[in-house]
């Protein structure tokens, strides 16, 4: 269960009942999270449903337990009122006077006693009143989507309801209680829950991002930034989990690669099929690969990274060669060689501004990409590797190395090198522009408040998410954000 989820389940498991208010514009995915967060709680808690909805049915395709929670199914169950023993109807009391008199007011002003049974005018109300009745020591849990929509069609100003729930209900019997709202917001009811997010779905950078963010939860810790990106893929609601780059300290299996296509180069993870026009995970012999850094950040270089060694730790495991020539070249052999037996290390090289022997490194003048590249020297290193090879250059390390001039010469390296494999480019955006044109496809990077997430140029986006695999090697998802 993703970590967001883990602290709302806790929020409602606490000692006293709470209450929890989720506000946000239409279609930002306020009902399918009450919901997701219904499947979570459901393990431990009874929950009651009562939804605006004509029907319930469009649900159950993507939460197939809604007829076990919902007000529709309870109220064919329940034909007659309880006679509640446990539950506080202290408020309700008040509010049954109200209701008589005609007098709704905003100040929530109850005076009166009982003078009608407002169980037989409001069903809905009864049959929430019976739920924490029969369930008052599970920790029974309530959710109204929406609260303005009970309102509305009783003529009740929306505020006073919640107040009689969260007086009986909340405070007095220890029920959850989760509250829907189709507006943005309302001050004075977020004022009196336990609890309040708002949901946000925006464009930026033509990219769709979705937030969550959690405003106040009383009793929880949410740490300094409590902000979640998601997604609504197929009807559910799924957080993004957080970039995090924790690789082995210990040698570990090397995953078993048997590709054997034909003038094809697999990109290092099933993955990046979902990028690729055809849906399949290969490029054609001497293509060339842009990964594009389209903002620069700790995180961007931490995914593009991640992708470039996973890319290369798939290459040398089925016996290929990989050149990298990268600004991240360093870390990479760093945690190869701790993670990879030597023999398949021999298919493995970077270069280097230096005059140090080693079988791993080429060894650069700075001069020139010609005379520091030239074909017999990689041909030497890569000698007891089979091809197709996978050579990487990152503009920032060229242009450190040879000055901003370089590109020139890049190219006619390229020439020479994508006869026996493929060639990717790691660029920001100045070099982007000068290369893109070249490019078989292009990997966009783009990190939106703290979110890391990729394009190749579609409609289709996708949030990169890190994964620990079968070998334990720190692997990545890609999920659409919709």
């Amino acid at each position: 269960m993703n970590d967001a989820f883990k602290i709302f389940k806790s929020f409602f498991n606490q000692k006293f009942g709470k209450s929890l208010v989720i506000k946000g514009s239409p279609g930002s995915g306020k009902t399918t999270f009450s919901l997701e967060l219904a499947s979570q709680l459901l393990e431990e808690q009874p929950i009651h449903y009562l939804s605006s909805r004509f029907t319930d049915e469009p649900l159950k395709e993507n939460f197939d337990f809604i007829d076990k929670i919902s007000y529709r199914m309870k109220q064919r169950e329940s034909e007659r009122k309880e006679n509640l023993k446990y539950v506080s109807t202290e408020s309700l009391k008040k509010l049954e006077k109200i209701i008589e008199e005609n007098n709704m007011k905003n100040d929530n002003d109850f005076s009166g006693g009982l003078v009608f049974d407002i169980t037989e005018v409001v069903p809905e109300i009864n049959e929430i009143y019976n739920f924490v009745e029969k369930n008052i020591d599970k920790g029974p849990v309530i959710i109204l989507d929406s609260i303005e929509a009970l309102a509305e069609k009783y003529h009740l100003d929306p505020t006073l309801i919640f107040s009689v729930f969260q007086n009986d209900l909340v405070e007095k019997s220890g029920a959850g209680l989760i509250v829907v709202l189709e507006s943005i917001g309302n001050e004075k009811l977020e004022y009196y829950s336990d609890g309040v997010i708002s949901l946000s779905s925006k464009i930026v950078q033509n990219y769709l991002v979705r937030k969550l963010r959690i405003e106040k939860l009383r009793g929880m810790s949410v740490g300094s930034l409590p902000v979640y990106s998601y997604t609504l893929l197929n009807g559910r609601f799924t957080f993004f989990d957080s970039l995090n780059l924790n690789y082995p300290k210990k040698r570990i299996p090397m995953p078993e690669v048997n590709e054997e296509i034909q003038y094809k180069v697999p990109l290092g993870n099933k993955e990046i099929g979902k990028l690729m026009p055809n849906g399949n995970p290969y490029i054609d012999l001497g293509s060339i690969v842009l990964f594009h850094r389209n903002t620069i950040s700790d995180r961007t270089e931490m995914a593009v990274n991640l992708i470039k060694n996973t890319l290369i730790r798939t290459t040398i495991a089925d016996g290929r060669g990989a050149m990298d020539v990268s600004s991240g070249s360093y870390e990479t052999m760093r945690v190869l060689m701790t993670t990879t037996d030597p023999e398949y290390l021999t298919h493995y090289i970077t270069a280097e501004k230096t005059k140090r022997t080693n079988q791993f490194i080429i060894n650069l003048e700075g001069k020139s990409m010609t005379s520091d590249f030239p074909m017999e020297v990689i041909d030497f290193f890569m000698n007891s590797s089979k091809r197709p090879n996978v050579y990487i250059f990152s503009t920032d390390f060229l242009n450190f190395t040879y000055g901003e001039n370089f590109v020139g010469e890049l190219l006619s390296l390229i020439n020479e090198l994508r006869i026996s494999g493929i060639i990717v480019i790691i660029t920001d955006d100045n070099y982007y522009r000068k290369l893109s044109h070249y490019a078989y496809m292009t990997l966009h990077f783009v990190d939106i408040e703290g979110c890391i997430y990729l394009n190749s140029g579609g409609d289709d986006h996708f949030a990169l998410e890190t994964i620990t695999d079968e070998t334990g090697w720190t692997s990545y998802n890609l999920t659409e954000s919709v």
